[in-house]
C-alpha cells in the first residue's frame, strides 16, 4: 500500500496510537499525526488519502472539530475510518452519521484485522465503487463520449444512447444519478423520463435534463417535469463537475 498517505487525527499520545503509527508504517502507508485542533488537521487534508479518527474520553468536548470532519466527508469526499469504543462511537456518530465513515471500528485493536481493514478500504476497486455512479443518456455520440471524458476520472460513468438501452442497463446497475438528454428524436426526454417513473428499480432515481435550448419557454417546459435539475449542452467540463458536485453535496447534507 505504498504512496498512500494516512492522517491520525487523536488528542493524546498513547500507546496504543504509537502502535497504530508502527504498524501503518510497516504496511508502507505515509503517516502523520494531529491533535483535535482544526488548524492542524487542514494542514494535511489536502495530501491525505484516509483519516483516522482515533477518540478518547473528550471527543464529546470536540464538536467543532467533528462538524469539520463531517463536512470534509461530505463536501470533499474524504475517507475516514472511526476508532473508538461504544461510547465514544455514539457521541461521534451524533453529529457524524455513520454512513460517513468508511467503516467504523471499536477498540481493543487487533492489530492484523486493523490493518488487514484499511488496506481492503484503500484498495483500488474498493475505491472505485466508492465513487458516485451517473449514467448518461444521449444520442449523439460525440458528445455522450465528450461527456464520458469529462466525467471518467470522478464518477463511474454508464453510456445509453436511447432510452429503452438506458432502461436495459439501469436494470442491471445501480446509479447515483441519470443525464437524461431532453431533445432526442425517437423518445423525448420526457417519454424517457415516464419510463423511468414506470419502473421500480428506476423511479427514485435523480434526473437531470441536458438540453440545448436556452429560451425560457423550453427550459420553462423542461422545470414542469421537475427534474433534479437541468444544464445547458453548452456547459464547459468546469461548470458541469462543480454543478455535479454541488448536487450531491446538498444531497449528502439532506441524508444528515
Amino acid at each position: 500500500m505504498a504512496d498512500y498517505s494516512v492522517t491520525i487525527i487523536r488528542e493524546k499520545m498513547t500507546f496504543m496510537v504509537n502502535a497504530l503509527v508502527i504498524n501503518l508504517k510497516k504496511a508502507n502507508y505515509n503517516v502523520r499525526e494531529s491533535n483535535m485542533d482544526v488548524s492542524n488537521i487542514s494542514a494535511y487534508v489536502d495530501s491525505s488519502d484516509i483519516l483516522i479518527l482515533y477518540t478518547d474520553e473528550e471527543i464529546g468536548a470536540k464538536q467543532n472539530t467533528l462538524v469539520f470532519l463531517r463536512d470534509l466527508c461530505v463536501e470533499k469526499g474524504k475517507l475516514m475510518l472511526l476508532v473508538g469504543v461504544k461510547d465514544e462511537i455514539d457521541e461521534v456518530t451524533a453529529l457524524i452519521p455513520p454512513h460517513l465513515f468508511a467503516d467504523i471500528i471499536r477498540r481493543p485493536l487487533d492489530m492484523n484485522a486493523f490493518i488487514e481493514r484499511i488496506n481492503e478500504v484503500m484498495n483500488d476497486e474498493e475505491l472505485e465503487q466508492r465513487k458516485k455512479s451517473i449514467l448518461l443518456v444521449d444520442d449523439d455520440p460525440g458528445y455522450i463520449h465528450l461527456l464520458y471524458e469529462w466525467l471518467k476520472d470522478d464518477y463511474r460513468v454508464g453510456m445509453a444512447n436511447s432510452g429503452m438501452q438506458a432502461i436495459t442497463w439501469l436494470a442491471r446497475n445501480n446509479v447515483d444519478l441519470i443525464l437524461l438528454d431532453y431533445e432526442m428524436p425517437v423518445l423525448s426526454g420526457l417519454q424517457v423520463l415516464e419510463m423511468f417513473k414506470n419502473e421500480q428499480y428506476a423511479k427514485d432515481i435523480p434526473v437531470m435534463f441536458l438540453t440545448g435550448k436556452s429560451d425560457r419557454e423550453s427550459i420553462m417546459k423542461v422545470m414542469e417535469l421537475k427534474p433534479a435539475g437541468y444544464m445547458l449542452k453548452d456547459i464547459n467540463k468546469f461548470q458541469l463537475l462543480a454543478n455535479l458536485n454541488k448536487f450531491f453535496v446538498k444531497q449528502s447534507y439532506n441524508k444528515i
